[in-house]
């Protein structure tokens, strides 16, 4: 990571969200996108934008050539958002994301208008991200920056001193990076979370498993190259048993093939991340 720019992961994630909208049968619309990505990418969404027809060709070639695996992340994240409805629809009217990175949730989900958002995030992407930002009104009731360093800070306290109610229910959105902390890093959270989270809040995660496929050995090679390793993956039973210890009780969990039949209705066999949700005790 540079300091003063997001993550090369973070980037990516948004701008294929981004450019996820514009695909033949779109499970996700990201409006947002483009006035967060770094120049580059900021261009490649608006050439989408210009040309949707070339760019469902684009989409129809990618998905053929990666046999389904790139419409990863649009699953993905419409699995995050129709579970942060869900929370909200209970009773919620907090959400905290933890890693935010280019997250546009605040900015792009009506559902959100009566709820408090806060950020949190490493200071150097948060300070790209609050500079794009400024001058986009929030649909969500609230937006509060919170900056922590996952491997060191007390998640607990940094929240407590923006402003966030440990007696209310919260929805808290782990979206994408479990796999890049450390397993000290990720119990640092876990032990916040607990103290965080009121009775009935919900925990949206998502994870890697143990795979050792040439597929999960390409991903974790290119993100080795961007300075970004892999460093955590547990089994569906682990992940359980780690979050049981801090009173977290699953309630689903879910992956591509999973996603791939409720908003697509097809069959898919692979899975590159799984979602789990989970019910504070």
């Amino acid at each position: 990571m540079r300091e003063g720019r997001p993550s090369t992961t973070a980037a990516w994630v948004a701008a294929w969200r981004g450019i996820s909208g514009r695909a033949a049968r779109p499970v996700v619309h990201d409006p947002i996108a483009e006035h967060l990505v770094p120049g580059g990418y900021a261009s490649i969404l608006r050439l989408a934008g210009r040309y949707p027809g070339v760019m469902a060709q684009v989409h129809r070639f990618a998905d053929a050539v990666s046999l389904g695996r790139s419409r990863h992340l649009a699953l993905r994240t419409r699995a995050i958002d129709d579970g942060t409805h869900a929370a909200i629809e209970g009773g919620a009217r907090q959400l905290v994301i933890v890693g935010a990175g280019l997250d546009a949730r605040a900015w792009r989900l009506p559902s959100l208008r009566d709820t408090v958002v806060w950020e949190v995030d490493h200071p150097s992407t948060q300070a790209w991200k609050r500079a794009r930002v400024a001058e986009l009104p929030p649909i969500a009731r609230d937006v509060r920056f919170v900056a922590s360093d996952f491997e060191r800070d007390d998640m607990r306290e940094r929240l407590a001193a923006a402003g966030h109610d440990p007696t209310a229910p919260t929805v808290f959105v782990w979206e994408g990076v479990t796999m890049y902390l450390s397993s000290a890093a990720i119990d640092l959270v876990l032990r916040g979370l607990h103290v965080c989270a009121a009775a009935g809040s919900t925990l949206l995660a998502t994870y890697f498993e143990p795979r050792s496929s040439p597929l999960a050995r390409t991903l974790s090679m290119v993100l080795r190259g961007v300075s970004e390793p892999v460093r955590s993956r547990f089994s569906p039973d682990e992940i359980a048993g780690q979050l049981d210890r801090h009173a977290f009780e699953v309630i689903e969990d879910a992956g591509d093939p999973e996603w791939s039949r409720r908003y697509l209705s097809i069959a898919q066999p692979w899975s590159l991340e799984r979602l789990v949700t989970a019910r504070r005790r």
